[in-house]
């Protein structure tokens, strides 16, 4: 069986959510506006019956049976790292959480202040100490606001701990499939199009949350913004690419060829455009159909392993090692398969492929394009000679006791807390707080 070890010191999650239906902004519609003492206070169960009259019970099949309704936070995430390192000889060294705002959008006049609360809670998280470090977060991008609504998160990033944008702008022609935006145009939006050139020369990524039918659209916004690097999240999303989704997507084999060779076809578009990267992701997600009971295809790590081998081996072929990245999407896919299952089955398709796709799908190309210092030497590298190496960013006060493990280190979910920034995040959060404008 092959494993990871010997091929990266740790895996990063570039694609992980943490949240508390508990707490804003993911408080439910009608008890948003209720002060956290009240929500808290509110029992488990009339949580779970409000969230049927919002957009939670909606996301509830991309999500699993009751699962946006937990509590899903880094001392979650961690007891489902349990079973990693058996499958894959070493765990998640770092992670990118990005944004889990699940209500279907904030009123224009909320939307700003939810997206700064969004990554402030990020941010204080308990990264480090036994569990993964932060390596970074990604802002939530809203179309209908002026400078997509980030110029207050961005202001405020004076830790550096901004790596990117994204916009989910998803919308599919099937009803029952969710629509992330109400706007089909939004890549050829003036107010989109306003916003990129200061995202560019911040050195800003924008990851992209689309359907497969989207995909020639985002091709040819890609040709136009060469500079700015882009990131398309689940493999593009070929909606009903295994079985029956919504009310008509997927539903005959014939269904499902023609979205698979769409689906190929279109990321074949995106792999000739050298600014974009994919994130293998999301691999289980019931919006691909697996894992329906109806379609009979729920299985284990290897009949995962088949049913994803076509779709990641055309990703990897077309894009080449150093264009994939690993995610997790934990807890999303938790109820079809595991993270241990989701790794174990991707080193399955991939394992005779070497050693330097895995090494780049499962930790350096994230690094590279999230900007997260090393954790340590490579594997087959000597401990550096001498005094021990600062990696930029690592190094606090002397006697300050805190963890570096990799990633960002919020000394227990305070990002103003360990010494002064090294040079690679000074010069970030120069970036992102100094009097440039959006």
């Amino acid at each position: 069986m092959s494993t990871l070890d010997g091929r990266v010191t740790g895996i990063v999650d570039a694609h992980a959510h943490f949240f508390n239906p508990r707490t804003p902004p993911w408080s439910l519609q009608r008890l948003g506006r209720s002060s956290v003492p009240v929500l808290r206070a509110l029992p488990a169960p009339l949580l779970r019956l409000a969230g049927r009259f919002t957009d939670e019970h909606r996301l509830g099949d991309i999500a699993g049976p009751g699962a946006l309704g937990r509590r899903y936070e880094i001392r979650e995430y961690g007891r489902d790292l349990a079973g990693l390192g058996t499958v894959a000889g070493v765990s998640v060294e770092s992670v990118i959480p990005v944004d889990s705002q699940w209500r279907r959008r904030s009123s224009p006049d909320d939307a700003a202040a939810d997206i700064r609360r969004n990554t402030e809670y990020l941010a204080g998280l308990a990264y480090g100490n036994g569990m993964p470090a932060l390596g970074g977060l990604v802002v939530p991008a809203d179309d209908r606001l002026p400078d997509l609504g980030i110029r207050e998160s961005l202001a405020h990033d004076e830790a550096g701990l901004i790596r990117g944008v994204r916009l989910r702008w998803g919308r599919h022609p099937d009803p029952l499939v969710y629509d992330w935006s109400d706007d089909a145009a939004v890549l050829d939006s003036a107010n989109l199009g306003r916003t990129l050139p200061s995202l560019i020369e911040r050195g800003l990524l924008l990851e992209v949350l689309c359907y497969s039918h989207q995909l020639g659209d985002l091709a040819v916004f890609a040709s136009d913004y060469p500079e700015l690097p882009i990131v398309v999240g689940a493999l593009g999303l070929p909606v009903g690419v295994f079985g029956p989704v919504g009310s008509c997507t997927g539903t005959t084999a014939a269904a499902r060829a023609d979205i698979i060779g769409l689906w190929r076809e279109r990321m074949a578009m995106l792999a000739a455009r050298p600014n974009v990267s994919v994130k293998i992701s999301g691999i289980a997600n019931s919006l691909f159909g697996y894992g329906r009971e109806r379609s009979g295809n729920i299985g284990g790590q290897h009949i995962l392993a088949d049913m994803i081998g076509p779709l990641v081996l055309h990703v990897v072929d077309r894009f080449g090692p150093e264009r994939v990245l690993f995610g997790s999407n934990a807890p999303l896919d938790d109820h079809n398969a595991t993270i241990d299952v989701t790794v174990g089955a991707l080193l399955d398709v991939l394992a005779d492929r070497g050693d330097h796709l895995l090494a780049h799908l499962f930790a350096e190309n994230a690094r590279r394009l999230y900007r997260i210092p090393e954790a340590g030497p490579k594997p087959g590298e000597p401990e550096p000679a001498g005094p021990e190496r600062e990696e930029p960013g690592s190094a606090g006060p002397e006697g300050s006791g805190a963890e570096i493990s990799g990633g960002v280190d919020t000394r227990n979910g305070d990002p103003e807390a360990g010494g002064e920034p090294g040079p690679d995040q000074e010069s970030a959060g120069d970036a992102l707080t100094g009097d440039r404008k959006i």
